[in-house]
């Protein structure tokens, strides 16, 4: 009777005051996971994940290892794309991946200089040179290509001398691969260039209704923009903790080496719009700058709580969350109901997860 009567004043509660449920991925929900395939074969730095819902596969930039991995929606291993080189096909550190409406794949070769285009059979369509700027992810429309040069596994790209407060946050290439446009903002300016990368490094997400959506790795910011640049909209996630400003802590110069070191916290992991036209951003839980200050020994540092926000564009708001494993990195969604994501364990084994959400 008692338990009866909490249920009936904690679904009061749900009603009066709109209060967002997790969507837990119980363990009967973990659909499959994998951490080795083919023969005996693992990933190493898997830095982005796209999926192509109409030929139903998943499609891993495994940085690392310099190459693409391919799998079914059942978790089959179907093959790479790629392999070390400076060749056509060939990748020097992979870093994004993006599936156009034609089921092409478009790939961020980052340290090549150049995005690579691919038919769904893995044939090498084009080649484009992108000698002004290192892509390091990538989204394709309107036959442009909107690029940012930092993302997952991609490392910071620098200009040491720059008398520039500020960094393009999106640079528009054209078909060809020239630089046609950057988007930048002036909100917050940052005149030393390490700081300057950490602060302005984004995720790269686009709505159905073709809007830039960019949360910040390393701040509470989530800024919207349609395909001209103009920023249309800015907007906070509900963090269990207030993120510090990225500030510079040492900087020495060594035998022509220098060497920086930040106080930052982890924000924002990765984004993509679901097929339900939310957007889905991959966020830590807890402050990566305490955790650190807490840990004794590099390896004592645990690994961050994540958990996926589920976000209404209409309203700016959250509607709810997915929780993941600590150390998840990157995710897409496979449909309204699956998605995978990539996390490392405590041994630092990479593991593909495929959860009912």
């Amino acid at each position: 009777m008692m338990k009866k009567k909490l249920k009936k004043i904690f679904l009061t509660l749900i009603a009066c005051f709109g209060l967002t449920l997790p969507l837990l991925p119980q363990k009967d929900k973990v659909l499959w996971e994998i951490s080795q395939f083919g023969e005996q074969d693992f990933f190493h730095q898997v830095s982005d994940i796209a999926v192509d819902p109409s030929q139903s596969r998943i499609y891993l930039a495994d940085s690392g290892n310099n190459r693409i991995v391919i799998f079914d929606f059942q978790g089959k291993f179907l093959g790479t794309i790629g392999k070390p080189g400076q060749g056509p096909g060939e990748f020097a550190k992979p870093t994004g991946i993006f599936v156009g409406q034609d089921s092409s794949l478009i790939v961020a070769d980052f340290d090549n200089r150049r995005i690579q285009i691919f038919d769904p059979k893995g044939t090498l369509i084009r080649v484009i040179n992108t000698r002004e700027t290192k892509v390091a992810n990538v989204v394709s429309a309107d036959d442009k290509f909107f690029t940012i040069p930092s993302f997952g596994y991609s490392g910071y790209s620098l200009t040491m001398q720059s008398e520039e407060k500020s960094q393009p946050l999106v640079t528009v290439l054209d078909a060809e691969g020239n630089k046609i446009q950057e988007i930048r903002v002036s909100d917050f300016p940052e005149s030393h260039p390490f700081i300057r990368a950490i602060k302005h490094r984004v995720c790269l997400a686009l709505s159905p209704d073709k809007k830039l959506y960019l949360p910040y790795f390393a701040m509470n910011i989530i800024q919207v923009f349609d395909l001209e640049g103009k920023k249309v909209a800015q907007f906070k996630l509900p963090l269990r903790f207030e993120p510090i400003t990225p500030r510079l802590e040492e900087q020495k110069s060594a035998e022509g080496i220098i060497q920086m070191r930040a106080s930052l916290d982890m924000v924002s992991r990765d984004a993509q719009f679901g097929l339900d036209g939310r957007l889905y951003v991959l966020t830590h839980k807890e402050s990566s700058h305490e955790a650190l200050k807490k840990a004794r020994k590099p390896q004592d540092i645990p690994l961050a709580g994540m958990q996926i926000e589920i976000i209404e564009p209409s309203t700016y708001k959250v509607v709810g969350n997915i929780p993941c494993e600590p150390g998840a990195m990157v995710f897409s969604l496979l449909d309204k109901e699956r998605l995978v994501y990539i996390h490392e364990n405590d041994q630092g084994e990479m593991i593909l997860k495929c959860v009912k959400y």
